[in-house]
Parts: C-alpha cells; structure tokens; sequence
C-alpha cells in the first residue's frame, strides 16, 4: 500500500527475506522522525531526483497502481518519472499501491548513499540489483539517485556488464559508463563534477557488495 511507512518497510520480516534492498535503502532515508511519518507512496509520488525510492523502484522493476475516477491503470516504475518534480500521475489520481517483482533467489543487493550528514539528502547514490550466473553476470540493473533531472537506470553500464565476470576492470569501466550517463545539478551537496565522480564511486561501492551478497 501507498501509505506504508518507512519504518513498516524497515521491520517487515518478509521484505527482510524476500526484498532486502527495499529495507536498506528505507534504512537510508532522513532520520527515525520521518521515517515514522513518511511514507512509501509519498515519497515516490513526489517526483523528487533526491528522493530515495525512486531509484529502488527501477532497481527493482516495480510497477504503480494509480486510481482516479476512470479507475486503475498500472504504470511501470520506467515511465512513471518524467521530470523534476513531474511524474505520470494525473491531477486527479493519487497512488495507492506499489507492485515489487520478488528478486531472484540468491540476488545480491545495495543501495550505496553518499550524504553530507546523517538525514541529508544523497549527494550521489546508486542502487544495485546483481544476479550472478556462475562466475558470469546473469543480470544487473544500476538505479541512479540525485543524478539527472529523474531517478533513471544507467543502461549502457547493464548492458555491458551482461555475461562478464565482475572484476576490477569491468567494474571501473561499468562506472565510466555510469558517469556518462549523469546529468546533475550543482547545488549545496556538490558541483557538477564532483556529484558525477561520486556517481562513479557509489557505483563500484554497490556493484562490489552487491556481488560479495550474491549466490554463485
């Protein structure tokens, strides 16, 4: 439901089994206050580059339930993020639900947030989704946060990680290609360059314990 808080996603025994990123990234988010309050779907239905779930949600490949008075329809996490502040929400729809695919057994997973101090904003964080197949990557989605006018998955990074060993090498080039893809905002947390580097960064970071989690 649109209204489960962060804290109910944090003690979820079930998301704790069964969807591990989704409780590390609310772990993330603010401080103990907000995350008492805020909630999943308010967070999402903002629109906000900033905001945490919007990348958890591509990671992840979720889907919305919005409702209005023409009914239901169901709208991918992928189309749902049009801009700043701008989703595909209608004005008269609100969100009421959020559709999560469980993740492959033996996924590995993280959510890596660089923020100035505790409760801050992300400077740059990526959110990883890794199935290994051996010693092969079976499938990986990279989810940007603070990084481009919308939350967005850096393709061309997944694309060439498919069906190559993670390594130094690969992993370095995955994050080359991440920075490509950033087209930040300067502001209080950083330039525009030192927000792209940091991209980088929190993509190796996600990429190697995302790895170290997942099931060979």
């Amino acid at each position: 439901g649109a209204m489960t808080t962060e804290n109910e996603l944090i003690w979820s025994e079930l998301l704790q089994q069964k969807c591990p990123l989704l409780v590390e990234g609310a772990r993330l988010i603010s401080d103990p206050q907000v995350r008492y309050k805020g909630t999943l779907g308010g967070d999402i239905s903002h629109g906000d580059p900033g905001n945490d779930h919007p990348a958890l949600m591509l990671a992840l490949g979720a889907a919305f339930v919005l409702a209005g008075p023409s009914g239901e329809r169901i709208v991918p996490a992928g189309e749902f993020f049009l801009g700043t502040y701008y989703t595909a929400l209608e004005p008269t729809e609100i969100l009421t639900e959020v559709r999560i695919p469980t993740p492959a057994p033996g996924a590995g997973h993280c959510y890596s947030k660089l923020k100035r101090k505790t409760g801050d904003f992300a400077t740059a964080a990526a959110a990883v989704l890794l199935r290994m197949d051996g010693a092969a990557v079976g499938s990986v989605s990279i989810a940007l946060t603070n990084l481009a006018p919308t939350a967005f998955r850096a393709q061309a990074a997944e694309a060439f990680l498919a069906g190559k060993e993670l390594d130094d090498r690969t992993i370095a080039q995955a994050a080359e290609l991440v920075m490509a893809a950033c087209d930040p905002v300067a502001d209080l947390r950083g330039d525009i360059q030192y927000k792209t580097a940091m991209a980088g960064v929190m993509t190796e970071r996600a990429l190697r314990a995302a790895h170290a989690r997942a099931a060979r």
